[in-house]
């Protein structure tokens, strides 16, 4: 169990680090691949809490291995944006655009975005449920490469919408402007200080988006389980 955690821990980590540093998700696509195939053999790869709990619903593994995946999945991320707050040059135009947007609602945008997540997990656990656990898959040598695509084109179908399709990479982008600020060079405790107020207004809708990616892993566990029952 230790091995699985670890790997767990570091392919969530550096999935995150590299989803909040690229600005191309071909790059993100091809980490998560090379990931996919690096832990797949050692802890099935999930790095995401709404794929470990699609796996859950599947039967893969009992509740409590799975507390434990998104415990550690979830302090990865926290490690990731630490990180990256730690590399980072800090951006006083974030810190304004953050006092802006607090005149702005949480959840002015979030049917649509909600649909678009909820649309987007589902099918990227689905298909990790079908190339990586299906008996009807078993043994294939593509699973990296589907599950990759799968999320390259989620995210260059729904670009408008900046879909995370994580639940671990919503808690690391959420923390990254106060981790930034907190290690700013300019020691700006007037920027961490604004950077928190927009976290702490802005928390109900990570929290109501993290809830959503998770219910559209929930989603493609049920689907998969209705389309093959006898696949146990």
């Amino acid at each position: 169990m230790r091995n699985k955690l670890f790997m767990e821990g570091l392919g969530t980590f550096l999935l995150c680090v590299a989803s909040m540093m690229s600005p191309s998700p071909i790059n993100v696509a091809a980490i998560l691949c090379a990931l996919v195939y690096l832990g797949g053999p050692i802890s099935g790869a999930q790095y995401n809490p709404a794929v470990t709990l699609a796996l859950r619903l599947r039967g893969r593994f009992g509740w409590r291995s799975m507390a434990s995946f998104i415990a550690i999945q979830c302090a990865a991320a926290l490690l990731a944006a630490l990180f990256v707050g730690l590399i980072s040059v800090h951006d006083n135009a974030h810190t304004k655009d953050a006092v802006d947007a607090l005149s702005e609602p949480a959840f002015g945008d979030f049917w649509a975005a909600s649909a678009v997540s909820l649309l987007g997990v589902f099918f990227l656990a689905l298909v990790i449920l079908m190339v990586a656990t299906s008996r009807l898959t078993s043994g294939n040598s593509y699973f990296g490469v589907a599950i990759a695509l799968a999320y390259l084109g989620l995210v260059g179908t729904f670009t408008e919408f900046k879909p995370d399709l994580n639940p671990a990479y919503s808690l690391a982008s959420a923390l990254q402007g106060c981790a930034i600020a907190l290690f700013g060079d300019d020691g700006n405790a007037g920027a961490f200080g604004k950077e928190f107020v927009y976290l702490a207004k802005m928390s109900p809708r990570v929290f109501a988006d993290i809830m959503v990616e998770l219910m559209g892993g929930a989603l493609a566990a049920f689907t998969f389980r209705r389309l093959f029952p006898e696949d146990r």
